[in-house]
């Protein structure tokens, strides 16, 4: 028979350097925290739109109308008559309408301030003639009749008539309250 070469020893394999299985756990843990920081990220976005939906408190009238004629006297030099005078009432009857519920935007300035109503029509809150001489103001301007130096008494005059109507739905005497039942006697015995 033909002799068996002899088995030479096998080496074995050399073991792993500890610095390489450092860096696995290394590269573990910044891969954990990278999934961590992405899953925060996110839940902020989600919580920044939900917050983004939920519509803020609404501005009062008053302090949207002055900001708004505020605004209107910064760009009057810009506009023309009739531009200034659509515009200028646009914002006293958005006042009218958010702060007394008159559909202002829908009527025209004599059926706002009453002078065209029926018998049987409802009359205007009193609080509307207020705004007649602006409102009258704003048709001269729009429809030609109006002198272009007219813009900053208009503007004064509506903001007072928004401090004045404000002043006074501030002040008005609340809506009659109902009073609760008296309560109930008992005839519990002295003690």
């Amino acid at each position: 028979m033909i002799p068996f070469p002899e088995i030479e020893k096998i080496a074995e394999p050399p073991a792993a350097p500890v610095e390489h299985a450092a860096q696995w756990w290394w590269w573990a843990a910044a891969g954990l925290l990278a999934l961590v920081v992405a899953a925060l990220v996110v839940w902020l976005l989600v919580a920044a739109a939900r917050r983004a939906m939920v519509p803020g408190a609404p501005v009062r009238p008053e302090k949207l109308a002055l900001r708004e004629l505020k605004s209107l006297r910064k760009r009057s030099a810009a506009l023309s008559d009739a531009e200034f005078g659509t515009a200028l009432s646009a914002v006293v009857r958005s006042f009218l309408h958010r702060r007394m519920g008159l559909f202002a935007h829908f009527a025209t300035t004599q059926e706002i301030l009453g002078q065209t109503r029926r018998r049987d029509e409802a009359p205007p809150p009193p609080l509307t003639a207020a705004f007649s001489s602006v409102l009258e103001g704003c048709d001269a301007l729009k429809f030609g009749g109006g002198a272009a130096g007219n813009r900053e008494p208009l503007l004064a005059a509506a903001e007072a008539a928004v401090q004045a109507v404000s002043a006074a739905l501030r002040h008005a005497a609340p809506a009659a309250t109902i009073a609760p039942p008296p309560l109930p006697q008992t005839d519990a015995p002295a003690a």
